[in-house]
């Protein structure tokens, strides 16, 4: 699958290389085929960079099973 990805602001992108086009790359493909950008629901997805600003990996944090009876209290 091929999706095309429009930025409208890059002040923070700086210069564009083909290693950074890679690094977007990896993020993106992370966060879909983990389900981060559209497979939850009431939670969070967290991306992980270390001390080097090196990506990580991607967590989910979310409840899969609620019981909707107490879930006001």
């Amino acid at each position: 699958m091929k999706i095309e990805l429009i930025i409208k602001n890059t002040e923070n992108l700086g210069e564009w290389t083909p290693e950074k086009k890679e690094r977007i790359q990896e993020i993106i493909t992370a966060l879909i085929s983990s389900g981060g950008l559209t497979g939850i629901r009431g939670g969070k997805t967290i991306i992980h960079f270390d001390g080097d600003g090196n990506f990580r990996g991607v967590a989910l944090d979310y409840w899969p099973f609620r019981n909707r009876k107490f879930a006001g209290n």
